[in-house]
């Protein structure tokens, strides 16, 4: 009776009873109750459904909602139970150089210098055909050297390109890259095989190239007039239906924007402004060195920069049909108007009031994507080791601030996975830091849908299980195992155990990927488990084929990481297991006579973690 109530019900109405169904699961089973509603679920429930559990990460890609909501449902499984396999990566197997058209049996990284280099990121993808049909471009910087990669994934295979480009006449150190931008072919543009890319360097060249190489065997280059000016930050206008911007910092006060166009040989600014420090009313002022640190558009009229040190880091300036105005719209502080100054001389006497004002330096600033709110909202990382929400349609400064109560380390990069989360890399110990941006609300929980004793909760599990800020240190935390650190520790161990993380990204909010540079590395982490029967076909194999298609070499490049709650006080450290050893757990031992069982870890975490124990398990 109830499948006879549902259809005769208008497809608005059906459309409101789905916002309520809190699985998938749930909408699979209203779709088989009879064929008007399996029409209904096909066309309107699926994107009802991402639309609702997931309102800042769904995507209106009209290839198939459900496959959106099995990607966006199989991926919040895997960031709750921090589920994922890391591996460093670089240029192996199908190598082009560039210029000269070389192919390369195996890739060198830069020498001659007491540090590793520092990579500058950025990936994209495109989707093809078929939700399962995508190509992933990844580009990282080493040195002076820019190399791309190219990832084809159809029915969970891979095929992988890459390319590499450096100046004849570069030289590690002078000519190190400090910026990078990847450009996305235009639709009936002719560029079909081309891609563009935007490169600035510690010796003032801004350049625009086009890889592979032309028809007379150079590389096609743009060059960005920067007067050698060394280049500090870039940002890049996206935006598909707006022409696209360049905003650069230059030396240590310039801001010059640029129109991009491939078609000419040399472009200059088309608007320039010069940012000063205010007067200083005494010496100690007068002695400090303020600099631009970075500069992102928030939106084809916005454009906001970030300085220091200064107790108004982050000045924010309107961008118009004739040029940058050379006075910000808006100053933002470290702190609201209205609030006391905390921390305050008591033998002194001074009043809150008249406390000197917090001062330091804004590095990384990002916008809140998929947001309406054109441009007014985005995250600011600091030098005091906080990050801060600010919106502008507010008179308040600042929103609301995120800090981790066990390490001060300085917030280098941002990269927002939504309105849901946000992913911080700091200045030390390689740690990458994840912060909720829900404040505990969520729309979506896979512990609503599980029915595996690995993963039902306990009876109230559910109830008091809390979201919560953690830390992960981007390095092994084995000095024995065979990951790649272990082998070839001469210049990864020593590179990234200490290291910053410079730059993070992702391709997109519905992809599994995320992608960190670290002293002479970059690290990919590949949100899945190892145990799941069931991941998603558009990324991955199961994992029983995957023992088929990959290589012994392949398999132990997976690192064996550590992690912690930000839970003053009370920190408990988690490391990975082998991933031979957790694989085992579904295969059983190397005779087959029994399955081994892992203890199963609190909060519902992945097989692979253990709590305490660094050596092999």
């Amino acid at each position: 009776m109830a499948p006879t109530i549902l259809t005769d019900l208008p497809p608005e109405l059906l459309d409101h009873v789905a916002t309520y169904l809190p699985t998938a699961q749930s909408i699979s089973r209203l779709g088989k109750a009879s064929k008007s509603l399996h029409a209904f679920v096909e066309k309107d429930a699926w994107q009802t459904f991402t639309r609702t559990r997931f309102p800042s990460l769904h995507t209106n890609d009209p290839t198939s909602h459900k496959d959106v909501a099995r990607c966006l449902t199989t991926l919040s499984r895997a960031w709750d139970r921090r589920a994922f396999n890391a591996r460093y990566i670089e240029p192996q197997g199908d190598i082009r150089a560039h210029p000269g058209d070389k192919r390369l049996e195996r890739w060198k990284r830069p020498r001659g210098q007491t540090i590793g280099f520092t990579p500058q990121l950025d990936v994209y993808e495109d989707i093809g055909p078929r939700w399962q049909d995508r190509e992933e471009t990844l580009a990282f910087s080493a040195g002076a050297e820019v190399c791309v990669r190219k990832k084809r994934r159809r029915d969970g295979r891979e095929n992988v390109r890459w390319m590499t480009y450096r100046p004849l006449s570069a030289y590690e150190g002078r000519d190190d890259v400090t910026t990078l931008h990847l450009l996305r072919p235009e639709s009936g543009a002719g560029d079909v095989g081309t891609q563009r890319l935007i490169t600035g360097t510690a010796n003032g060249d801004l350049r625009l190239l086009s890889l592979p190489e032309g028809p007379n065997g150079e590389v096609p280059i743009t060059f960005f007039i920067t007067q050698g000016l060394p280049v500090r930050s870039s940002t890049l206008l996206r935006a598909r239906s707006e022409p696209r911007l360049l905003a650069a910092s230059l030396g240590d006060s310039r801001i010059n924007v640029y129109s991009v166009d491939p078609s000419y040989p040399k472009i200059g600014p088309s608007s320039s402004i010069e940012i000063r420090p205010p007067q200083a009313s005494n010496a100690e002022q007068r002695a400090r060195h303020q600099r631009i640190w970075s500069t992102q558009f928030l939106s084809p009229q916005r454009l906001a920069v970030g300085i220091g040190p200064s107790d108004q880091p982050i000045h924010v300036y309107d961008l118009s049909s004739s040029g940058l105005h050379q006075e910000p719209s808006r100053r933002v502080g470290l702190q609201n108007k209205n609030l006391e100054i905390s921390r305050v001389d008591v033998s002194l006497s001074v009043p809150a009031t008249e406390a000197k004002k917090p001062s330091s330096s804004i590095y990384p600033i990002v916008p809140l994507p998929h947001s309406s709110t054109q441009g007014t909202v985005f995250l600011s990382g600091a030098y005091d080791s906080t990050i801060r929400l600010h919106d502008l349609r507010s008179p308040r400064d600042i929103e609301q601030s995120y800090t981790d109560p066990t390490d001060d380390s300085a917030i280098y990069t941002l990269l927002p996975r939504g309105h849901e989360q946000v992913i911080a890399g700091t200045s030390r110990h390689s740690l990458l830091k994840v912060f909720d941006l829900r404040l505990g609300a969520k729309c979506y929980d896979y512990l609503d849908v599980a029915n595996t004793a690995s993963e039902r909760p306990a009876s109230n599990e559910k109830q008091t299980r809390e979201r919560k800020d953690w830390n992960l240190f981007l390095k092994p935390h084995g000095t024995s195992n065979t990951s790649a650190a272990g082998r070839r520790g001469s210049y990864y161990s020593r590179g990234s155990h200490e290291s910053s993380v410079y730059s993070l990204a992702s391709p997109s909010s519905c992809s599994p990927f995320l992608y960190a540079g670290v002293e002479n590395a970059v690290v990919e982490l590949a949100f899945t488990s190892v145990l799941d029967r069931h991941p998603d076909p558009a990324y991955f194999l199961p994992w029983r084929q995957q023992q088929q298609h990959r290589s012994k070499r392949e398999g132990s490049e997976v690192l064996e990481l550590a992690m912690y709650d930000q839970t003053a006080g009370n920190v408990k450290l988690y490391t990975q297991r082998n991933l031979g050893e957790t694989r085992r757990r579904l295969s059983g031992n190397p005779v087959g006579t029994r399955t081994l069982e892992f203890p199963r870890v609190e909060g519902g975490l992945d097989e692979r973690w253990r709590v305490g124990s660094s050596g092999p398990g």
